[in-house]
């Protein structure tokens, strides 16, 4: 009988699995690549080793970049191993193993999800292996998961159509990258350098999906930069209730035509007559509405909800959050961090006890499990839909924590603020909803209604997971406002006139940006585009964090240290103007957004890879064609001006 062997996508994943398997992996293990027992073999790639060849490895001529050549659309694509001695002697090790005769079965381990079904196709394809091979899919790295992924693993042809939407993924960013960057560096790479004012040619990269997020970035500049503030005004008064003896204050409420009219901004004029018009006129209060109102624990966290959390919190740039989201879940400590989902599946469930126990026995926990336990039984069931919902998890579920205790005094500090954040986020959901007494008062002077609101938290149901206050009051008015009673006569005291100014749009950060590609759809002003692609967004959530860092890398975007804010370098902005003047399709969100979809599609079976590649190659063609068209009639001058 032969042996398995096991392929991991990374070196300390190879770990958890060997010591699953029974495995010591030494030293001596390490550098030959490979661990072995009587029956398993364990060995690991280093990400990705193979990688789709350049334009050069089909035609010599390509070396040169010419706008004849283009667009470069191959008849079949070739792969090669990345140019790396460490890589190189990996993949050579894995070739050998997988062609080795006493291996009867390959299990593919790298990460479930398209990006690592594509690392391990490729590594088995290039290897020219024949050998049967399952997939083992888990969503954490925990001894029980990886037994569990390992027993009930498929046959790797299970997962063809992810298989095909990865290829197509990575032909499409390729086609877009070799094409639309040399023929855009061909003919306009002189123009940007006039304008950078620098010697030498720009070259400008140009991606499917990161081009339209830095088009994102400087379309945000510009609104900001062409913004005009406008003054509008408020009235004030502060009244005195003869009964209740209190003194409060109430904002003015201009009246409306209906519901739906927008805000009106008041001019100063306006705003000075109704004063005028209200002096020495009668004041009494029309309504005392006092309600109860509950505030439900927030969602679970997926990874881009994760990012700008700790993006707001702590000024983590995101791709550093993921870093140490995906370090967390090595460990043993978190489940599969590259997740859209924001939610569990009922299967899952019936593992929150003892990821609850697991939790109960760390201190910095213990107090807030005790309580969970405390509630008696666990409030998140099956029928909980906001928490558990088969129907919205995918390829992994939400990110929590798994049963392992975490000794958190042997973590950096950033990686206790992520994995804190997380181990929150799960208790929170067994906590009852935040209760509130909220008030609103209405007080009539003349013909005018002035209104004064008041909140505050009773009871802090899932809040107390993050210390706050029972006591807390929201910064509406510290006044008992409560009191107050309907039809009750009030003394003006004074009106005074408030002065505001209409704010221009936030630039986006870090952790913002992350979650304006994760809701790309709102972009979409066709409803029915927009349903079709609400599940997508520009990018996945394993590569925007590294869109977002290769912008910042190749000088197209600046990303502010200490407070996170991403603002668009000049040559940025210069790429933004001759790609919106030559084909500003390449800037819109509905369009990647939609090609994402379309990968999707494929791994749901919706459509094929012929007809995919079809639309693909009619774009490239089509587009490269436009631009072509636009040389010479290009002229940046106006630009460089306005700079």
């Amino acid at each position: 009988m032969g042996k398995n062997l096991y392929i991991t996508e990374k070196p300390s994943v190879a770990t958890s699995f060997a010591d699953v398997l029974g495995i010591k992996i030494t030293r001596n293990d390490r550098a030959k690549g490979f661990a072995e027992s009587d029956n398993s073999v364990v060995t690991w790639c280093f990400g990705h080793l193979i990688t789709m060849a350049f334009p050069d490895e089909y035609d010599p001529s390509y070396k040169q970049w010419r706008i004849e050549h283009l667009p470069i659309i191959p008849d079949k694509y070739k792969y090669i191993v990345i140019d790396n001695e460490g890589t190189k002697k990996q993949f050579e090790t894995i070739k050998t193993l997988m062609c080795r005769d006493d291996i009867d079965l390959i299990y593919a381990c790298t990460d479930s999800g398209r990006e690592g079904e594509y690392i391990y196709r490729l590594v088995y394809e290039q290897s020219g292996s024949v050998k049967p091979a399952k997939r083992v899919w888990i969503s954490s790295q925990t001894e029980e998961a990886i037994n569990e992924g390992i027993k009930s693993a498929k046959d790797i042809s299970e997962y063809n159509d992810l298989s095909v939407a990865a290829y197509c993924r990575a032909k499409e960013d390729w086609l877009f990258g070799m094409n639309f960057s040399r023929i855009y560096t061909c003919m306009y790479g002189r123009q940007i350098s006039n304008i950078l004012k620098q010697e030498k040619s720009s070259v400008i990269a140009v991606g499917r999906v990161m081009t339209c997020v830095l088009g994102l970035v400087v379309e945000r500049e510009q609104e900001i930069r062409n913004f005009v503030p406008k003054k509008h005004y408020g009235i004030e008064a502060i009244f005195f209730s003869c009964e209740s003896q209190l003194e409060y204050k109430g904002k003015w409420q201009p009246a409306k035509k209906n519901d739906n009219e927008e805000e009106k901004y008041i001019e100063m004029e306006e705003a000075k007559e109704v004063i005028e018009k209200l002096k020495d006129q009668p004041a009494i209060i029309k309504k005392v509405e006092i309600k109860k109102k509950s505030e439900q624990p927030p969602l679970l966290f997926n990874l881009a909800e994760l990012q700008s959390e700790a993006n707001k919190k702590f000024k983590l740039p995101v791709d550093k959050t993921l870093e140490i989201a995906q370090s967390l879940y090595e460990k043993k400590l978190i489940t599969y961090p590259r997740t859209d989902c924001r939610v569990i599946s009922t299967d899952v469930l019936g593992e929150v006890p003892k990821v609850l126990n697991g939790l109960f026995k760390n201190p910095v926990y213990r107090d807030n499990v005790k309580r969970i336990k405390d509630f008696g039984e666990l409030s998140v069931k099956k029928t909980t839909k906001r928490f558990v919902d088969d129907k919205k998890v995918t390829d992994h579920y939400a990110i929590i924590p798994t049963y392992i205790t975490a000794d958190i005094s042997k973590m950096d500090e950033n990686s206790k603020k992520i994995y804190n954040l997380i181990v929150k986020r799960f208790l929170a959901i067994f906590y009852p909803p935040a209760q509130y007494n909220t008030v609103k008062v209405e007080t009539k002077v003349g013909s005018e209604i002035f209104v004064s609101n008041a909140k505050t938290l009773k009871e802090a149901g899932w809040k107390e997971i993050y210390d706050v206050s029972v006591s807390k009051t929201d910064e509406l008015t510290s006044v008992p406002i409560h009191l107050l009673k309907k039809n009750e006569p009030c003394d003006v005291l004074e009106f005074n006139l408030e002065e505001k100014e209409t704010k221009p749009p936030s630039r986006y950060t870090d952790g913002s940006l992350v979650i304006t590609m994760e809701k790309a759809g709102k972009f979409i002003d066709d409803e029915e585009l927009r349903e079709q692609i609400k599940t997508s967004g520009i990018g996945t959530s394993a590569t925007r964090a590294g869109i977002i860092k290769k912008l910042k890398d190749i000088g197209y975007v600046k990303i502010n240290s200490k407070t996170q804010v991403v603002t668009p370098t000049k040559k940025g902005e210069a790429i933004v103007e001759v790609v919106r003047r030559t084909a500003k399709e390449l800037l819109n969100p509905s369009l990647t957004a939609s090609w994402e979809k379309g990968l999707a599609m494929i791994e749901n079976r919706e459509t094929s890879q012929k007809v995919f590649e079809e639309k693909l190659y009619a774009y490239i063609n089509k587009t490269i064609d436009k631009v072509k068209k636009s040389r010479g009639r290009l002229d940046l001058s106006s630009f460089v001006e306005v700079k």
